[in-house]
């Protein structure tokens, strides 16, 4: 029996058909005030929508990835499979593999795409101006001694061991397995272990190169592993490619975070949040610029930084950490040792609730926490 799915377009529709409404009212021009603020309750209020599903469809690939794994453990040997061999060049309406996926409207209708994620931000938060993508990639460009080029570097992919495509030949791309060991890299970061994140997305890119996801978490676990010129180049390639890679400048803020240079982490933090279009990328620059606002004791900046980010996602115990201090420092401790206390309770395994449980038994032995994290 073949099950037939549902059309994603059928079960996105009430949304989209909110996203015209919106547009077209946006597009008509400014009406009352009154009219202003109700437009604005909707569009906060679709927004939140809009993130909802996304959680879901998070939650949905994780266990459609378990399936597959149950059916390899079951079938695997027993049955024939097949890669696919896929052309270098793309449809041109296609998504590029491993990244978001885009609606693709019909030529016929190009008013309905009015509503951009910079329409978006502008509404709902007027007071923060977007930045423009122009600095941000001379920035990148500068991330390396600004008296040198970028220095050119064979791509991750392309690695001895890694198994690129011979020239002349079709790519041969396995993108199903090749996710399964991006989203060990993500875990693998997520718990410190850059090393393994490394190992993880040197696989996945010899199944699937060229993904700029994949190259992505790859600078970032060179970044943890404080090889950063190596971080850089990558990054640098994958902005090239796709200028509004918005994890790539997250992390191109990062590397400015770890140099000092505060203006320039700023800069790319916010246009990875302004873009946004990677709740995860929006959680991390959150985060990030949290820390640099730390950095440039601006307490309250930092503060509200950091509970936009667990917002975004309550398990990021780094968040609520460093919470803590920025609360300590700010002369809010009881602040601080509820932040430490949630920390600490959320998941004894992870290496940041055992920070959270280390300091708190410090205050309780009369320390103080560390300025520097």
């Amino acid at each position: 029996m073949t099950i037939l799915p549902p059309s994603a377009e059928d079960a996105l529709s009430p949304l989209r058909a909110q996203v015209d409404e919106l547009a077209r009212a946006l597009a008509a021009g400014a009406g009352s005030a009154a009219d202003g603020v109700q437009i604005k309750q909707r569009i906060f209020l679709l927004h939140r929508s809009v993130e909802q599903h996304a959680q879901l469809v998070e939650t949905l690939q994780g266990e459609v990835r378990a399936l597959v794994d149950g059916w390899k453990e079951t079938y695997a040997g027993s049955t024939p499979t097949a890669s696919a061999s896929i052309p270098a060049t793309p449809r041109a309406d296609a998504a590029p593999l491993g990244g978001t996926m885009q609606a693709v409207t019909p030529a016929s209708a190009p008013a309905v795409r009015v509503m951009t994620p910079a329409v978006v931000t502008a509404v709902l938060e007027p007071e923060e101006p977007t930045p423009s993508v122009a600095p941000v990639l001379e920035v990148a460009a500068a991330l390396p001694d600004s008296a040198q080029p970028v220095p050119v570097v064979t791509p991750a992919h392309a690695r001895p061991g890694v198994g690129a495509p011979m020239a002349g030949q079709p790519r041969v791309i396995d993108e199903l397995n090749a996710s399964t060991f991006v989203e060990r890299g993500w875990s693998r970061i997520a718990t410190g272990d850059f090393v393994g994140a490394e190992e993880a997305l040197d696989k996945a890119l010899a199944l699937n190169p060229g993904d700029p996801n994949a190259e992505t978490l790859l600078g970032w676990a060179q970044l943890g592993q404080g090889r950063l010129d190596e971080a850089v180049a990558i990054f640098a390639q994958v902005l090239q490619r796709a200028p509004d890679h918005a994890l790539a400048l997250m992390n191109v803020g990062c590397v400015h975070l770890r140099r000092g240079e505060h203006a320039l982490a700023i800069e790319n933090l916010t246009a990875a949040i302004a873009f946004d279009s990677d709740r995860k990328a929006s959680l991390y620059a959150r985060y990030h610029l949290g820390l640099t606002y730390f950095a440039q004791e601006q307490y309250a900046e930092s503060i509200g930084e950091l509970l936009r980010a667990i917002d975004l996602g309550p398990n990021l115990i780094e968040a609520r950490f460093e919470l803590g201090r920025v609360f300590w420092f700010a002369d809010r401790t009881d602040d601080a040792i509820a932040a430490w206390r949630k920390g600490a309770e959320l998941n004894k395994f992870n290496p940041w609730s055992a920070r959270c449980r280390d300091m708190l038994s410090t205050i309780a032995d009369g320390g103080v926490p560390s300025r520097v994290g």
